[in-house]
């Protein structure tokens, strides 16, 4: 290698050196751009979860109570979540909900309350006592199934917030209003594959519909409901599943670069393999692409993954035909064979440099 060197002028070396900056531009500018938008994606999850259940963000008013207004307070224990599918959008969970409240036992809250966003798959009524002195007590066990739009952007290292809203069906916020019971909690047996549960938590909140349903109490207001939200925050545990991901990309990678150490006369055989690695990287895009909703419309750290494995398999095919170049028409093989080092050690520096700092932008780690 060094008496390669020594045969190659010295404008030849500055163009190598102008050649491995321009590569290593390439990725450094994709690794700040994208770790930025990662990171800032990564911010604003964290925001959105915290204002979902932030009770002071909510705008929307209580209508003025009615003369048969009724306080209920509820209370939630989380004993499984199951089912949790990123690519059909939806999760289920099996939980128990009570109700105690005072007064007229024929309020009856467990008959007529409601699973927004999603179906009651089953509803046991497990205990209910109404005593003398006006306390009434219903608990139920139910199963639920819920639609949830999961935020993809950060998949393979990113965080989720399962929400499960209970409101009643037949009573307004001006009739009936649910009061947070704080002996509500989560098992310690649930479990989601692949994702820590790191907190649990349940408010409750006015909710407004955008319409009267033509209601004749309305009195012209939209309905605006109480509503009981209960908030499961989760994160990957590591990046084990990232690394699942990355790990065939990288080999399609590899075996791209792996042609720059073979003898640059041999095009059919580099372009041949360089054909190869870039249908590797789309044969595993279009896997991993399986693994999120068809039609998330997000560009997110898959789609980084494959564009920067993409353009890596690119540079490697132009500089294999530079190569060429360089090896038979202009008859200098010293400065061929140094110019696929060069364009090796910059492709290798400069996509391990965007997949390994960029997982460090994306995860959050709670």
């Amino acid at each position: 290698m060094q008496e390669k060197l020594m045969k190659i002028t010295k404008k030849q070396k500055t163009g190598l050196i102008l050649c491995a900056i321009v590569i290593l531009a390439i990725y450094v500018a994709f690794t700040v751009y994208f770790g930025l938008f990662m990171s800032n994606a990564r911010e604003q999850s964290f925001l959105d979860h915290k204002n979902r259940m932030d009770i002071t963000k909510v705008e929307v008013k209580y209508p003025p109570q009615k003369p048969n207004f009724n306080e209920v307070k509820v209370g939630s224990y989380l004993e499984n979540i199951h089912n949790v599918s990123i690519a059909d959008s939806t999760f289920s969970a099996d939980l128990y909900i009570w109700f105690s409240w005072l007064g007229n036992k024929d309020l009856n809250p467990g008959e007529t309350f409601q699973v927004i966003g999603g179906k009651m798959d089953s509803k046991e009524l497990s205990s209910e006592h109404y005593l003398d002195n006006g306390n009434n007590y219903q608990r139920y066990k139910i199963t639920v199934t819920l639609d949830k739009v999961f935020d993809t952007t950060r998949f393979s290292l990113e965080d989720h917030m399962l929400n499960i809203y209970i409101e009643d069906k037949k009573n307004d916020g001006g009739a009936l209003n649910y009061v947070v019971d704080d002996n509500s909690a989560i098992s310690s047996r649930v479990k989601i594959p692949g994702y820590r549960v790191t907190n649990f938590q349940n408010v409750v909140k006015p909710h407004e519909y955008k319409s009267t349903f033509s209601s004749p109490n309305a009195n012209g207001l939209n309905r605006v409901f109480s509503q009981y939200a209960i908030a499961i925050s989760m994160n990957r545990i590591d990046w084990s599943f990232y690394f699942k991901i990355f790990f065939p990309y990288l080999l399609s990678v590899a075996l791209g670069l792996i042609v720059l150490w073979t003898k640059p006369d041999l095009i059919d055989a580099r372009t041949g393999l360089g054909g190869a690695s870039f249908f590797g990287v789309v044969a595993n895009a279009y896997v991993v692409n399986s693994l999120v909703p068809a039609n998330g419309g997000t560009f997110g750290l898959l789609d980084v993954l494959t564009l920067s494995s993409l353009i890596s398999v690119f540079l490697i095919v132009v500089a294999s035909i530079l190569s060429y170049n360089f090896y038979k028409r202009q008859e200098k093989p010293e400065l061929s064979m140094v110019f696929d080092k060069v364009v090796f050690f910059s492709i290798t520096v400069g996509y391990l440099l965007l997949s390994l700092i960029l997982p460090f932008c994306t995860y959050l780690n709670a």
